[in-house]
């Protein structure tokens, strides 16, 4: 069975051609390469000739993979194979949505486990790394001033690996609960299943400022995602007409 992407997201606050930027050409300047590279502390990864290369404290050099798509500031799509021949090279896509004129939703999305020896275990170790990293970033991009307003957002769920069907899981009830707490606050839109996929949708309505929480608790305090049962991405939506429901 293969196994499906990764995805880890983070909200930056500023508009996107800075969150591609400070991605991109400042990547050497916030990547824990202590924790996650192939030289260790001291090293930089740089974007260089088409290639994400790691130079080492005393001038070594590893390809982390090439660049497949390089559309600013919307799209940045590499192989990956840090400390590993390009034949066993998977795939990371990082791609930049504008939430508001001065906030971006970043989403990284890591696929091709089936080049891995161990593709279940490869996954998990970058299951629970890419957080690690996204963190780092987040913390380097510098903050502008943010603007009021309201912003609508879609939060799409699928099936985790090796669930089967969602609802027959004892951990699905966290999901229904989660959306309960939306309603309760008064900023759920729209929420349900797309019958006999096991994936679903939800619609959200929120001030800008609360869109980082809202990402943090879709993914901490919605328990079938956080313990594997469901994983979600959530999008934002920009709404250009409505009905009197509304």
């Amino acid at each position: 069975m293969s196994l499906p992407p990764i995805r880890r997201q983070v909200l930056v606050p500023a508009p996107a051609d800075r969150a591609f930027d400070v991605f991109t050409r400042r990547i050497g300047t916030w990547w824990p390469v202590a924790r996650h590279s192939v030289y260790g502390a001291g090293a930089t990864p740089a974007f260089r000739d088409g290639q994400l290369i790691e130079t080492g404290p005393e001038g070594d050099e590893v390809p982390w993979g090439t660049v497949l798509d390089w559309e600013p500031p919307r799209l940045l799509r590499l192989t990956w194979h840090p400390g590993y021949e390009a034949e066993r090279a998977s795939e990371v896509e990082v791609s930049f949505a504008p939430v508001t004129d001065t906030l971006t939703m970043v989403t990284l999305t890591h696929r091709g486990w089936e080049r891995f020896p161990d593709p279940q275990a490869a996954r998990e170790e970058y299951r629970n790394g890419w957080p690690l990293v996204l963190g780092g970033y987040a913390a380097d991009v510098p903050a502008e001033t943010q603007k009021d307003g309201e912003v609508w957002l879609v939060l799409t769920y699928t099936p985790a690996a090796g669930v089967g069907r969602p609802v027959d899981h004892p951990d699905f009830a966290g999901h229904p609960q989660f959306l309960q707490r939306l309603k309760e606050r008064g900023v759920l839109v729209a929420a349900g299943p797309f019958p006999a996929s096991g994936e679903g949708m939800t619609v959200v309505r929120v001030p800008a400022g609360e869109v980082g929480d809202l990402l943090d608790e879709a993914n901490r305090d919605d328990t079938s995602v956080s313990r594997g049962v469901l994983e979600v991405q959530v999008r934002p939506w920009r709404v250009m007409v409505t009905g009197p429901r509304s």
